[in-house]
């Protein structure tokens, strides 16, 4: 296939992957991601808990933003600076009813996949109205908050505070390219990435909107609960005697499971950094009741010289979900 990238995340090492790149520019980026999954798209203080994050990320990275879209037709607009071009904060307020989104990110190209990003999903009223999830998410570099006083985990929980998310999650994830992360070359090595590093989220927006109304999608470093779905594993306090030492960061309106001190990739082709991600099982096993088991494929199938290549159909995505769980390590065991 016509520029598929030398590197195989199956056989190199991880400090060549941070970035991969091919004939159609930058394809991946591993990041430090944050998703938030809201309801009420439609309310004003939804829509102004918006507003708030997006300030506080123009704050910490706003002078990285290249790129951007237009709010009415969807078009992609280079920036100059972040006020270069109209932002949510002129239009979102006095947005009439209806769906609303908007995207940022910094890549040199528009297509290129960059570990700045910031992209907002309102539903339309009558998927609102079903209960079907908005979502918020953003990206930073992995190194992004080391030297920085305030942490990732606190400006988590204010973010939660004011939006109120009925779920999310948070950790090292695989950023993705904006146009060609349906192409052949990055369906094939976005699967073999998520099988490798299990600690790596695998994300797709538009079919985690259509589906996780019906329960949290997983672990990851820091998982974001509300007290609708706390409840239905037993209660705060139940929670909290099950994560023992591993800490429970509260907020008004739900809590944040933390798997450990540090986010974590893991690596199944090296058995110690792997055992890394025991905290990660911990919390798993935590939230299992809770977490969706049909979520939908998330790749497209493939064709021609690829169509025998693996990818995250639905079988194959339901797997990759449950690879935290007891069944899915048995699994994942057996196949290995």
């Amino acid at each position: 296939m016509a520029g598929m990238p030398t590197l195989d995340p199956l056989i190199a090492p991880l400090d060549q992957l941070l970035t991969v790149e091919t004939d159609n520019g930058v394809l991946f980026k591993i990041c430090l991601g944050v998703a938030l999954f809201f309801t009420g798209s439609q309310q004003d203080e939804k829509r102004q808990a918006v507003l708030d994050i997006l300030a506080d990320y123009r704050d910490l990275v706003g002078s990285e933003l290249t790129w951007t879209t237009n709010p009415t037709t969807g078009c992609w607009k280079k920036l100059k600076g972040f006020d270069s071009y109209i932002t949510p904060f002129d239009w979102l307020p006095s947005y009439g009813p209806g769906e609303w989104e908007f995207v940022y990110h910094g890549g040199q190209r528009r297509s290129d996949a960059d570990n700045h990003a910031f992209v907002v999903l309102g539903k339309h009223p009558a998927h609102d109205e079903r209960g079907e999830v908005s979502s918020l998410y953003c990206q930073f570099p992995i190194d992004f908050f080391i030297e920085r006083e305030q942490k990732l985990p606190a400006l988590l929980q204010r973010w939660c505070e004011k939006l109120k998310p009925e779920h999310g999650y948070s950790g090292f994830w695989l950023g993705q390219s904006y146009g060609h992360e349906d192409s052949d070359e990055a369906v094939i090595l976005e699967y073999k990435f998520g099988q490798r590093f299990h600690g790596l989220q695998i994300n797709d927006f538009t079919t985690h909107s259509l589906n996780l109304h019906r329960g949290p999608k997983g672990v990851d470093w820091l998982t974001i609960l509300s007290d609708a779905w706390l409840e239905r594993l037993g209660g705060l306090g139940q929670v909290k005697e099950q994560m023992g030492e591993l800490p429970v960061l509260e907020y008004n309106g739900g809590a944040l499971l933390r798997a450990g001190a540090m986010p974590q990739l893991g690596d199944n082709e090296n058995p110690e950094v792997n055992a890394a991600l025991a905290d990660y099982r911990r919390v798993a096993e935590i939230i299992e009741p809770a977490r969706i088991k049909d979520h939908q494929g998330i790749h497209p199938q493939l064709f021609g010289n690829a169509r025998h290549e693996k990818r995250f159909d639905e079988a194959e995505y339901q797997a990759w979900l449950a690879r935290f769980s007891l069944q899915g390590a048995s699994n994942n065991r057996a196949d290995s």
